[in-house]
């Protein structure tokens, strides 16, 4: 009887699994990895708590900030506004070169300093087209070729358009297309 409890004992296979420490210490670097990221993602400082006195004091700071700014608003720079960015059709013209011939296709985006301006803008394109067909016809190839020659014509666009209004209504032109053949 003692041989057979022996090989009762000999003949239970050993258990094959991790044992409990590897899997307490999986879980834990997990948890400190899960807890790493949600700090680095939320800014990497972590939110105090504050009193019920504190919150009640912040939010009275605010409500007199907000309240100041309503009261005397503050010069808004231009920089500081979002754009308005105006699409016009794009320009095909005929260069001056001769004896060539030579074609520029310009497409324009107009940076408006206010919103209220589009309409004024919509109202005015067929001045600002002919303004600016005039001028890019007058161009040739080489002048415009530079990085002066585009900078300077830029200038003579804005000049061109803001003199077909009493008060400027654009604060820059960007150039999305600008093909020389």
């Amino acid at each position: 009887m003692a041989d057979k409890g022996k090989e009762e004992k000999e003949e239970k296979p050993e258990k094959k699994g991790l044992p409990i420490k590897t899997i307490a210490i999986g879980l834990v670097i997990g948890l400190l990895a899960g807890g790493g990221a949600v700090f680095f993602l939320k800014g990497g400082e972590p939110q105090k708590q504050e009193s019920g006195a504190e919150a009640s004091a912040a939010v009275e700071e605010e409500k007199s900030e907000e309240e100041a700014k309503t009261e005397a608003p503050a010069p808004v720079k231009p920089e500081s506004v979002e754009s308005v960015i105006y699409d016009l059709e794009p320009f095909i013209v005929n260069l001056a070169d001769t004896p060539d011939l030579r074609y520029l296709k310009l497409t324009l985006k107009l940076d408006l300093l206010r919103l209220e301006d589009t309409d004024e803008v919509a109202k005015k394109v067929p001045q600002i087209r002919n303004a600016l067909l005039i001028l890019l016809s007058s161009k040739d190839s080489e002048s415009i070729r530079s990085i002066e020659g585009k900078m300077e014509l830029r200038s003579e666009i804005l000049e061109r358009i803001n003199g077909v209004f009493e008060v400027s209504r654009v604060r820059t032109a960007y150039f999305t297309d600008f093909v020389t053949q």
